[in-house]
């Protein structure tokens, strides 16, 4: 009997079926999902929503019926053989993170090393993560739950084009250890990665960036800029800010540049994002804290985590990730921010 889900609730995105379709898979379990971003202006499935399904596919060895472009219902069932690796294509500027963000949670329920190459795609693009905020934030975090993932980048994309290559590592674990991370403490040194492509190394624009980012910051912490020209298909450029902090936590945010935005303003959007970062006691930021519920849902003990806001994503994955597990959680406001409790049966 398979679970039917409706995929309008929430905030009704993308992640609705990333997360579902990856839970469904770690566990053998058959899944019917209905009304897929049925109330996007694109609604159905986009391509980084078919390549996830499709290297968890692969990986898991289920059949599918409906996985294509505009789809607003697939079933999954009859669960075959077992793979360690996936092989999957992104014909568009599609985000490599999303697509990786699917097999990562797939990833914590299986203690085997996973590989996924994906040909195609974005590394920096519009309303996901760069590839520098996953790497240097969240994979760092799941570090500390015994979660150790790897990104190689062959080659970056960016819009209009993709055209990435990329190879992301899930390395074996033992078990998922709980994660508390509810007190920031004081902030010890910034990060700033400026990627862009080679197209633009004439213009200065990876420098422009960083200076305009700096200028406004004025940082009173070490500092480390990370000036990386790459080779793409299309031009195109992103700026990412990691805070580190005494107590262990990283916080970050990140821009994508347009052909419409000269890197001066870049760097101003970005400083704006950071500000917000240092001027509340939240030890995860708000775009870390909805990537986390799940790995906190499926440790072995008790999490918690403190974030500045709860996004519409957080909301989601809360309610989603309790129709999947026996995790209980709990969200509680204190002191200006909200706290984040997850308890195991």
């Amino acid at each position: 009997m398979s679970t039917v889900l409706d995929c309008s609730m929430g905030e009704g995105g993308g992640s609705v079926v990333r997360i579902s379709v990856a839970l469904a898979a770690a566990t053998n379990s058959p899944l019917k999902l209905t009304n897929i971003r049925s109330n996007r202006s694109n609604p159905g499935l986009r391509a980084q929503h078919l390549e996830a399904i499709n290297a968890l596919r692969q990986l898991s060895g289920f059949e599918i019926t409906g996985a294509e472009l505009g789809s607003r219902e697939v079933s999954i069932h009859q669960y075959g053989k077992r793979r360690n690796e996936a092989n999957v294509k992104i014909n568009t500027a599609g985000s490599v993170s999303l697509v990786a963000q699917a097999v990562q949670y797939y990833s914590l329920n299986k203690e085997t090393e996973i590989r996924l190459n994906i040909q195609g795609g974005a590394t920096h693009g519009k309303w996901a993560p760069s590839v520098e905020f996953i790497a240097n934030v969240t994979f760092k975090i799941l570090e500390k739950m015994n979660k150790i993932i790897d990104v190689k980048i062959d080659r970056h994309g960016f819009f209009p084009k993709g055209g990435a290559q990329s190879c992301f590592i899930f390395h074996p674990h033992d078990k998922i250890l709980p994660l508390n991370l509810t007190e920031k403490g004081i902030l010890e040194e910034i990060h700033v990665f400026s990627t862009v492509s080679s197209h633009l190394k004439k213009r200065n624009v990876a420098e422009r960036q960083i200076d305009s980012f700096v200028k406004l910051a004025k940082p009173t912490v070490n500092t480390i800029h990370h000036i990386n020209y790459v080779d793409s298909i299309s031009p195109g450029t992103g700026l990412t800010i990691v805070n580190k902090y005494s107590a262990g936590t990283l916080k970050g945010c990140f821009v994508q540049g347009e052909k419409s935005l000269t890197a001066e303003n870049v760097g101003k959007m970005c400083w704006k994002q950071w500000e917000n970062l240092d001027q509340n006691s939240a030890a995860v930021d708000i775009y870390t804290a909805d990537q986390l519920i799940v790995p906190m849902a499926l440790a072995e003990g008790n999490s918690a985590i403190t974030t500045a806001r709860l996004t519409n994503h957080t909301k989601t994955n809360i309610e989603l990730i309790q129709k999947f597990t026996q995790a209980v959680i709990s969200v509680n406001k204190e002191n200006g921010c909200y706290l984040i409790s997850v308890k195991r049966p």
